[in-house]
């Protein structure tokens, strides 16, 4: 059955209309992520941080000492780690 003139330019206004909403839906997303990154890097407060918490106030962190050998007398060990 065909289709009269003004349903199709009913259906066509409809699809237009969908098309409409999509491209807003899109305008509205890179919007927002342009204006996230286009806010300033906040500035660093090492007291602020995570870290923080677990250090001394003025004092810098602690070293951290290189392992020692299995053997105490430095030579190579002819033994097989057990993942071998």
């Amino acid at each position: 059955m065909p289709r009269t003139l003004q349903e199709n330019l009913a259906q066509q206004l409809s699809d237009s209309v969908e098309r409409l909403h999509k491209d807003v839906e899109k305008v509205e997303f890179w919007a927002s992520a342009v204006s996230g990154l286009a806010a300033p890097v906040p500035d660093y407060d090492p007291e602020a941080t995570k870290v923080a918490r677990y250090l001394k106030p003025g004092r810098p962190p602690r070293r951290r000492r290189r392992r020692r050998a299995a053997n105490q007398n430095g030579q190579p060990d002819d033994t097989k780690p057990a993942s071998a």
